[in-house]
């Protein structure tokens, strides 16, 4: 039997403009996830989405492979270029595993309350693109803004699955409060990462981790901008491992930006993100623990990479913005 098509009434023009106004109004008007608050509080992103996706880079098929893809935040005063390029991103692409790359507005030396929306808005898109939990992996800065996005904006814990933070400033650094005192002014993030900060009070006041989400702290001994390097641990539970890389290779000798590259942080660090739970130091092998550097790294053109990174420190630490105090709390971090 034939089905017979029906006759469909033609659109006047007095519907097609009005579907054209239609269309307009709704390409014009902002995407939710700018400006309006969800049901249950969460806060909006004051950050338009397209200048976060722009911030973004992605390498690889994230939804590919049986590791989850990996969130590479940096540091402050610093790029994902500077930070990661000739480091865990070289090392991500040889073993096949996508990862993407964020970088925070202004080096990273503004409000960190605004570079956590970035964060935020980085981890919902690559959960879209992999249909899967991702991995974050931070370097001091980029060690810490995470657990803000995580805090704030509660959808994105079911997002992640490892939280490997280097040298990260949890719970702040004395080392640079009495800098800022004397200069009469510091980087917004700077005044925010100083010990006894209203931000750090805020990130830290009640749970510090949320259950379903694997976590690594590596610190060094050595470190001289998270000073003492202890505060960098979390609060101890299941799914946290709190860990120096002496505590693996004892005489490893390394300072605070060396851990972007260091052999035993990525010893430490591809254990986590390669095993179930947070990284267990009797699974790795101390065998290499004599070598400074994690194999990815280039040693003829190393010099060359390191002066490279530490003249983008510079930069933005020249550039930066100097403010008289920390930035206000939010509202919804009140």
């Amino acid at each position: 039997m034939t089905r017979s098509t029906p006759i469909r009434p033609r659109p006047t023009r007095r519907w097609a403009a009005a579907a054209g106004l239609l269309v307009a109004a709704t390409l014009a008007a902002p995407t939710a996830a700018v400006g309006s608050e969800s049901s249950d509080g969460t806060p909006p992103l004051t950050v338009p989405a397209a200048t976060a996706a722009a911030a973004m880079s992605c390498h690889g098929n994230l939804a590919a492979g049986s590791q989850a893809p990996v969130l590479f935040l940096h540091g402050t005063t610093s790029t994902s270029k500077a930070n990661w390029s000739w480091n865990w991103a070289k090392a991500m692409k040889s073993a096949g595993r996508a990862y993407c790359l964020l970088d925070s507005p202004n080096g990273a030396t503004g409000d960190i309350q605004v570079s956590a929306e970035y964060v935020v808005h980085a981890i919902r898109t690559m959960r879209a693109r992999a249909g899967r939990p991702i991995s974050i992996v931070g370097h001091s800065q980029g060690g810490m803004v995470g657990r803000w996005a995580l805090k704030y904006w509660p959808d994105t814990r079911a997002m992640v699955d490892d939280y490997v933070g280097l040298s990260s400033s949890n719970h702040g650094s004395t080392s640079g409060v009495g800098l800022c005192l004397i200069q009469g002014g510091c980087s917004a993030a700077n005044w925010q990462q100083s010990a006894g900060s209203n931000f750090l009070a805020a990130l830290n006041d009640g749970p510090e981790t949320f259950p379903g989400i694997d976590y690594t702290v590596i610190g060094t001994r050595y470190d001289e901008i998270v000073a003492p390097p202890t505060p960098s641990f979390l609060e101890p539970a299941p799914n946290v491992t709190n860990t120096m890389v002496q505590d693996l290779c004892p005489l490893q000798i390394v300072e605070h930006f060396g851990m972007a590259y260091d052999n035993a942080a990525w010893l430490i660090g591809i254990d986590a993100l390669t095993n179930p739970g947070p990284a267990q130091l009797d699974r790795v092998s101390r065998a290499t623990c004599l070598r400074p550097t994690m194999p990815s790294v280039n040693l003829l053109t190393f010099g060359l990479d390191v002066v490279s990174a530490l003249g983008v420190t510079a930069k933005n630490t020249i550039g930066a913005e100097t403010v008289p105090a920390e930035p206000e709390l939010r509202d919804y971090a009140r």
